[in-house]
Protein backbone atom coordinates (compact mmCIF):
# COMPACT_ATOMS: atom_id res chain seq x y z
CA UNK A 1 0.00 0.00 0.00
CA UNK A 2 1.14 3.58 -0.73
CA UNK A 3 2.01 5.69 1.69
CA UNK A 4 -0.46 8.26 2.33
CA UNK A 5 1.41 11.27 3.28
CA UNK A 6 4.98 12.36 2.56
CA UNK A 7 7.30 12.45 5.75
CA UNK A 8 4.99 10.38 7.81
CA UNK A 9 6.19 7.42 9.21
CA UNK A 10 4.32 4.06 10.58
CA UNK A 11 4.62 1.59 13.09
CA UNK A 12 4.59 -0.09 9.57
CA UNK A 13 4.51 -3.86 10.20
CA UNK A 14 1.97 -3.74 13.03
CA UNK A 15 -0.20 -1.09 11.63
CA UNK A 16 -0.39 -2.23 7.90
CA UNK A 17 -1.57 -5.89 9.49
CA UNK A 18 -4.38 -4.54 11.85
CA UNK A 19 -5.22 -2.20 8.97
CA UNK A 20 -5.89 -5.02 6.82
CA UNK A 21 -7.86 -7.58 9.53
CA UNK A 22 -9.95 -3.94 9.88
CA UNK A 23 -10.81 -3.56 6.01
CA UNK A 24 -11.63 -7.30 6.14
CA UNK A 25 -13.74 -6.81 9.17
CA UNK A 26 -15.54 -4.49 8.18
CA UNK A 27 -16.24 -4.33 4.73
CA UNK A 28 -15.66 -7.80 3.53
CA UNK A 29 -17.17 -9.71 6.47
CA UNK A 30 -20.34 -7.47 7.22
CA UNK A 31 -21.42 -10.35 9.69
CA UNK A 32 -18.81 -10.08 12.22
CA UNK A 33 -19.87 -7.81 15.31
CA UNK A 34 -18.65 -4.84 14.70
CA UNK A 35 -19.29 -4.02 18.20
CA UNK A 36 -16.34 -5.74 19.36
CA UNK A 37 -13.73 -7.06 16.94
CA UNK A 38 -13.77 -4.31 14.81
CA UNK A 39 -13.75 -1.61 17.53
CA UNK A 40 -10.79 -4.11 19.02
CA UNK A 41 -9.10 -3.67 15.74
CA UNK A 42 -9.49 -0.03 15.42
CA UNK A 43 -7.96 1.12 19.30
CA UNK A 44 -5.38 -1.32 18.34
CA UNK A 45 -4.46 0.59 15.20
CA UNK A 46 -4.96 3.97 16.59
CA UNK A 47 -2.51 2.93 18.92
CA UNK A 48 0.26 2.59 17.22
CA UNK A 49 -0.16 5.94 15.47
CA UNK A 50 1.51 8.88 16.78
CA UNK A 51 -0.24 12.33 17.36
CA UNK A 52 1.24 13.98 14.13
CA UNK A 53 0.34 10.92 11.91
CA UNK A 54 -3.47 10.71 12.93
CA UNK A 55 -4.63 12.99 10.76
CA UNK A 56 -3.23 11.38 7.52
CA UNK A 57 -4.71 7.96 8.90
CA UNK A 58 -8.21 9.55 9.17
CA UNK A 59 -7.47 10.71 5.41
CA UNK A 60 -6.66 7.85 4.28
CA UNK A 61 -9.20 5.35 5.80
CA UNK A 62 -11.89 7.59 4.94
CA UNK A 63 -10.72 7.06 1.47
CA UNK A 64 -10.31 3.56 1.40
CA UNK A 65 -14.10 3.05 2.90
CA UNK A 66 -15.57 5.71 0.64
CA UNK A 67 -14.00 2.99 -2.81
CA UNK A 68 -15.00 -0.33 -0.46
CA UNK A 69 -18.47 1.27 -0.41
CA UNK A 70 -18.55 2.11 -3.94
CA UNK A 71 -16.71 -1.42 -5.02
CA UNK A 72 -19.73 -3.23 -2.65
CA UNK A 73 -22.24 -1.38 -4.54
CA UNK A 74 -21.10 -1.96 -7.61
CA UNK A 75 -20.66 -6.21 -6.52
CA UNK A 76 -23.91 -5.85 -5.83
CA UNK A 77 -25.53 -4.73 -8.44
CA UNK A 78 -23.43 -7.32 -10.62
CA UNK A 79 -24.41 -10.10 -8.42
CA UNK A 80 -28.36 -9.48 -9.25
CA UNK A 81 -27.54 -9.21 -12.63
CA UNK A 82 -25.99 -12.93 -12.61
CA UNK A 83 -28.87 -13.55 -10.45
CA UNK A 84 -31.56 -12.32 -13.03
CA UNK A 85 -29.35 -13.96 -15.69
CA UNK A 86 -29.37 -17.56 -13.94
CA UNK A 87 -33.54 -17.31 -13.73
CA UNK A 88 -33.60 -16.17 -17.07
CA UNK A 89 -31.74 -19.49 -18.17
CA UNK A 90 -33.78 -21.20 -15.93
CA UNK A 91 -36.97 -19.77 -17.41
CA UNK A 92 -36.07 -20.60 -21.11
CA UNK A 93 -34.59 -23.91 -19.97
CA UNK A 94 -38.45 -25.20 -18.77
CA UNK A 95 -40.19 -23.64 -21.39
CA UNK A 96 -37.91 -25.68 -23.76
CA UNK A 97 -38.56 -28.60 -21.86
CA UNK A 98 -42.23 -28.00 -21.49
CA UNK A 99 -42.40 -27.36 -25.04
CA UNK A 100 -40.58 -30.93 -25.80
CA UNK A 101 -42.56 -32.70 -23.55
CA UNK A 102 -46.17 -31.15 -25.37
CA UNK A 103 -44.83 -31.13 -28.93
CA UNK A 104 -47.40 -32.81 -30.90
CA UNK A 105 -45.97 -34.85 -33.14
CA UNK A 106 -46.66 -35.82 -36.71
CA UNK A 107 -48.78 -38.94 -37.39
CA UNK A 108 -46.44 -41.88 -38.57
CA UNK A 109 -47.20 -45.15 -38.43
CA UNK A 110 -44.89 -46.92 -36.26
CA UNK A 111 -43.09 -50.37 -36.00
CA UNK A 112 -43.20 -52.04 -32.92
CA UNK A 113 -39.61 -53.51 -31.17
CA UNK A 114 -40.59 -55.99 -28.35
CA UNK A 115 -36.53 -56.73 -27.76
CA UNK A 116 -36.69 -60.04 -29.46
CA UNK A 117 -33.89 -60.27 -31.31
CA UNK A 118 -35.44 -61.70 -34.34
CA UNK A 119 -37.27 -58.89 -34.57
CA UNK A 120 -34.30 -56.46 -34.81
CA UNK A 121 -33.62 -56.04 -38.49
CA UNK A 122 -37.45 -55.92 -40.02
CA UNK A 123 -37.95 -52.70 -37.03
CA UNK A 124 -34.48 -51.09 -37.79
CA UNK A 125 -35.36 -50.92 -41.64
CA UNK A 126 -38.64 -49.43 -41.02
CA UNK A 127 -37.40 -47.51 -38.57
CA UNK A 128 -34.63 -45.73 -40.32
CA UNK A 129 -37.20 -45.50 -43.31
CA UNK A 130 -40.19 -43.95 -41.57
CA UNK A 131 -38.61 -41.81 -38.86
CA UNK A 132 -34.66 -42.24 -38.59
CA UNK A 133 -33.73 -40.62 -41.97
CA UNK A 134 -36.72 -38.62 -42.40
CA UNK A 135 -35.27 -34.67 -42.70
CA UNK A 136 -38.28 -33.25 -41.64
CA UNK A 137 -38.07 -34.45 -38.08
CA UNK A 138 -35.72 -32.88 -35.14
CA UNK A 139 -33.78 -35.07 -33.18
CA UNK A 140 -35.92 -34.43 -30.17
CA UNK A 141 -38.92 -35.95 -31.97
CA UNK A 142 -37.13 -39.12 -33.50
CA UNK A 143 -35.99 -39.64 -29.85
CA UNK A 144 -39.82 -39.52 -29.07
CA UNK A 145 -40.63 -41.82 -32.01
CA UNK A 146 -38.52 -44.25 -30.50
CA UNK A 147 -39.17 -44.35 -27.51
CA UNK A 148 -42.75 -45.05 -28.30
CA UNK A 149 -41.65 -47.75 -30.61
CA UNK A 150 -39.77 -50.37 -28.31
CA UNK A 151 -41.10 -52.50 -25.48
CA UNK A 152 -39.67 -54.57 -22.85
CA UNK A 153 -35.67 -54.52 -22.21
CA UNK A 154 -35.19 -51.97 -25.18
CA UNK A 155 -37.40 -49.57 -23.23
CA UNK A 156 -35.96 -50.14 -20.43
CA UNK A 157 -32.54 -49.53 -21.90
CA UNK A 158 -33.44 -45.89 -23.19
CA UNK A 159 -35.79 -44.91 -20.31
CA UNK A 160 -33.27 -42.93 -18.27
CA UNK A 161 -32.09 -40.77 -21.82
CA UNK A 162 -33.85 -37.19 -21.69
CA UNK A 163 -35.79 -36.01 -24.78
CA UNK A 164 -33.30 -33.97 -26.50
CA UNK A 165 -31.47 -33.50 -30.46
CA UNK A 166 -28.42 -34.27 -28.52
CA UNK A 167 -29.56 -37.50 -27.18
CA UNK A 168 -31.36 -39.22 -30.42
CA UNK A 169 -28.03 -40.31 -31.97
CA UNK A 170 -27.00 -41.90 -28.51
CA UNK A 171 -29.84 -43.51 -27.60
CA UNK A 172 -30.18 -45.22 -31.28
CA UNK A 173 -26.40 -45.90 -31.23
CA UNK A 174 -27.33 -48.00 -27.29
CA UNK A 175 -29.92 -49.96 -28.88
CA UNK A 176 -28.07 -51.11 -32.17
CA UNK A 177 -25.05 -51.89 -30.05
CA UNK A 178 -27.01 -54.10 -28.14
CA UNK A 179 -29.47 -55.82 -30.83
CA UNK A 180 -27.32 -55.21 -34.23
CA UNK A 181 -25.78 -58.98 -33.30
CA UNK A 182 -25.56 -61.61 -35.83
CA UNK A 183 -24.87 -64.53 -33.51
CA UNK A 184 -27.73 -63.66 -31.15
CA UNK A 185 -30.10 -63.14 -34.29
CA UNK A 186 -29.43 -66.59 -35.04
CA UNK A 187 -29.21 -68.33 -32.57
CA UNK A 188 -32.59 -67.18 -32.09
CA UNK A 189 -33.58 -67.99 -35.19
CA UNK A 190 -32.71 -71.56 -34.86
CA UNK A 191 -33.95 -71.83 -31.37
CA UNK A 192 -37.31 -70.96 -32.40
CA UNK A 193 -37.36 -73.14 -35.54
CA UNK A 194 -36.86 -76.18 -33.42
CA UNK A 195 -38.77 -75.17 -30.34
CA UNK A 196 -41.91 -75.24 -32.27
CA UNK A 197 -44.39 -76.97 -29.96
CA UNK A 198 -46.24 -80.39 -31.42
CA UNK A 199 -49.37 -80.48 -32.25
CA UNK A 200 -51.67 -82.95 -30.45
CA UNK A 201 -54.53 -82.96 -33.11
CA UNK A 202 -55.00 -81.68 -36.26
CA UNK A 203 -55.75 -77.66 -36.46
CA UNK A 204 -56.08 -75.51 -39.04
CA UNK A 205 -54.29 -72.57 -37.37
CA UNK A 206 -52.18 -75.16 -35.82
CA UNK A 207 -50.61 -76.40 -39.02
CA UNK A 208 -50.59 -72.94 -40.82
CA UNK A 209 -48.49 -71.27 -37.46
CA UNK A 210 -45.93 -73.96 -38.30
CA UNK A 211 -45.48 -72.64 -41.53
CA UNK A 212 -45.62 -69.01 -40.62
CA UNK A 213 -43.07 -69.60 -38.04
CA UNK A 214 -40.21 -71.68 -40.21
CA UNK A 215 -40.75 -69.01 -43.17
CA UNK A 216 -40.30 -66.42 -40.54
CA UNK A 217 -36.91 -68.45 -39.11
CA UNK A 218 -35.91 -68.92 -42.79
CA UNK A 219 -36.27 -65.31 -44.07
CA UNK A 220 -34.33 -64.15 -40.84
CA UNK A 221 -31.10 -66.60 -41.75
CA UNK A 222 -31.34 -66.12 -45.43
CA UNK A 223 -30.82 -61.98 -44.71
CA UNK A 224 -28.08 -63.44 -42.50
CA UNK A 225 -26.59 -64.76 -45.54
CA UNK A 226 -27.12 -68.70 -44.10
CA UNK A 227 -26.95 -71.35 -46.67
CA UNK A 228 -30.64 -72.21 -45.65
CA UNK A 229 -31.53 -73.54 -49.61
CA UNK A 230 -29.58 -76.03 -48.52
CA UNK A 231 -31.03 -77.20 -45.32
CA UNK A 232 -34.68 -78.59 -46.99
CA UNK A 233 -33.97 -82.20 -45.72
CA UNK A 234 -33.05 -80.52 -42.11
CA UNK A 235 -35.97 -78.46 -42.12
CA UNK A 236 -38.61 -80.94 -43.01
CA UNK A 237 -37.40 -83.43 -41.01
CA UNK A 238 -37.38 -80.56 -37.86
CA UNK A 239 -40.95 -80.35 -38.44
CA UNK A 240 -42.30 -83.90 -39.53
CA UNK A 241 -42.17 -84.64 -35.28
CA UNK A 242 -43.86 -80.86 -35.02
CA UNK A 243 -46.93 -82.33 -36.92
CA UNK A 244 -50.01 -83.73 -35.67
CA UNK A 245 -50.48 -87.73 -35.90
CA UNK A 246 -53.24 -87.64 -38.82
CA UNK A 247 -51.17 -85.11 -40.86
CA UNK A 248 -48.25 -86.92 -40.30
CA UNK A 249 -49.62 -90.22 -41.30
CA UNK A 250 -51.06 -88.40 -45.05
CA UNK A 251 -47.64 -87.41 -45.28
CA UNK A 252 -45.90 -90.13 -45.18
CA UNK A 253 -48.21 -91.67 -47.81
CA UNK A 254 -47.86 -89.21 -50.10
CA UNK A 255 -44.29 -90.14 -50.08
CA UNK A 256 -44.56 -92.56 -52.92
CA UNK A 257 -41.65 -91.70 -55.29
CA UNK A 258 -39.22 -92.80 -52.90
CA UNK A 259 -37.48 -89.22 -53.52
CA UNK A 260 -36.10 -86.14 -51.33
CA UNK A 261 -39.09 -83.68 -51.26
CA UNK A 262 -38.12 -80.19 -50.93
CA UNK A 263 -39.36 -77.51 -47.97
CA UNK A 264 -41.68 -76.50 -51.05
CA UNK A 265 -43.09 -79.40 -51.53
CA UNK A 266 -43.68 -80.08 -47.73
CA UNK A 267 -44.97 -76.68 -47.06
CA UNK A 268 -47.67 -76.79 -49.74
CA UNK A 269 -48.80 -79.92 -48.15
CA UNK A 270 -49.57 -78.63 -44.84
CA UNK A 271 -50.83 -75.62 -45.95
CA UNK A 272 -53.35 -77.47 -47.96
CA UNK A 273 -54.10 -79.34 -44.89
CA UNK A 274 -55.14 -76.83 -43.06
CA UNK A 275 -57.29 -75.50 -46.15
CA UNK A 276 -58.94 -78.56 -46.25
CA UNK A 277 -58.97 -79.27 -42.32
CA UNK A 278 -60.43 -75.45 -42.19
CA UNK A 279 -63.07 -75.82 -44.60
CA UNK A 280 -64.47 -78.82 -42.97
CA UNK A 281 -65.25 -77.27 -39.86
CA UNK A 282 -67.18 -74.57 -41.36
CA UNK A 283 -70.63 -75.12 -41.37
CA UNK A 284 -73.06 -75.86 -43.89
CA UNK A 285 -75.40 -73.01 -44.73
CA UNK A 286 -78.83 -74.01 -44.66
CA UNK A 287 -81.24 -72.97 -47.93
CA UNK A 288 -84.34 -70.85 -46.21
CA UNK A 289 -87.23 -71.20 -48.21
CA UNK A 290 -90.12 -68.85 -47.63
CA UNK A 291 -93.24 -69.49 -49.32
Amino acid sequence: MDEPCDGVSYGKTEMDFNLMKLLFFHHLRPDWPEDTEVNNLNDNLLSTCTDEDFNCYEIEMHDLFSKLDTLKIILKEEMKKLLRNDNNTNACQNIANTNVNNLKLPRIELPVFTSNYMEWISFRDLFLASVGNNNTLSDSQKLQYLKLSVKGEAATLLQSIQITNYNYQKAWNAITERYENEAEIINEALNKLVSQPVLKQESASGLRKIIDTTQQCIDTLQILKQPVEHWDTLIIFLLRGKLDPETLRVWTLEQTNKKNPSFAQFKSFVLGRAGNRFFSQVPERKNICSL
